[in-house]
């Protein structure tokens, strides 16, 4: 993954600029969410394979803010490259039943290095412009929290106990090394598509879906995918025109 992502900003360094450039902030809200498939649940008290009884995946607010570029390569076309800090994560909630002794709340937070590369058309529209296109993300984690709480009940739901614990996420592709919490691996990647519309003056405001095409999670069988829905505004200035 790292020699894929040199790869990449080295082409990019390498490109003639041919019209333009221009470079600037961006940052916004991420309405994220895990795709997770191939679940078990185990521990001392309970071991089920029915999916019903596992927690409920939930969205979670997060964000993202960084730098973006814009380089014209042909009339229409830009590359759109991005280096952003961005959160991602999960919530995950699981009720009481007479068979399920728990109701809790455990909320997953990572904090990558994230490299969209978006190719880009834009067509004039009013007073300025309209940007869609779509490209892939490369992602590196830099850190994590894995926040857990809730109660405890007996099968008459009477309290039995009750739980609150808040622990940084590791971050290895293969889990282990005598470490009895929350792992992820070191890496994602997956694909990018964004619309949005660019004024005369520099301003920005763009939507975007972030895709992952990536396992997050070392611990087999499980899977688990990062995604979510962002809202940026930004501004970019010209830094070079031919």
């Amino acid at each position: 993954m790292k020699t894929i992502l040199l790869s990449a900003l080295i082409t990019i360094s390498a490109l003639p600029v041919c019209a333009q450039l221009s470079i600037g902030i961006i940052g916004g809200y991420s309405h994220a969410t895990q795709r997770i498939s191939g679940r078990t649940y185990n521990n001392q008290d309970f071991a089920s394979e029915d999916e019903s009884l596992f927690a409920e995946t939930r969205s979670t607010p997060q964000w993202h803010g960084g730098v973006i570029a814009d380089l014209r390569l042909i009339k229409g076309f830009h590359l759109q490259p991005q280096v952003l800090i961005s959160s991602k994560g999960v919530k995950e909630e699981e009720s009481w039943r007479p068979e399920h002794w728990v109701d809790g709340t455990y909320k997953t937070r990572l904090i990558y290095l994230e490299i969209p590369l978006n190719l880009v058309y834009k067509f004039h529209l009013g007073p300025g412009k309209l940007a869609v296109g779509a490209g892939p993300y490369f992602a590196f984690p830099l850190s994590g929290t894995f926040k857990s709480e809730g109660k405890l009940k007996d099968p008459n739901g009477q309290p039995a106990g009750s739980f609150n614990r808040e622990q940084n996420i590791q971050f290895d592709d293969f889990a282990g090394n005598g470490y009895s919490g929350k792992y992820y691996k070191n890496s994602d990647a997956g694909v990018n598509i964004i619309a949005g519309y660019e004024f005369k003056n520099g301003l920005l405001v763009n939507i975007n879906y972030s895709l992952g095409l990536t396992d997050v999670y070392p611990k087999d069988p499980e899977v688990r995918k990062n995604a979510y829905i962002g809202i940026s505004a930004g501004y970019q200035f010209r830094l070079w025109r031919r």
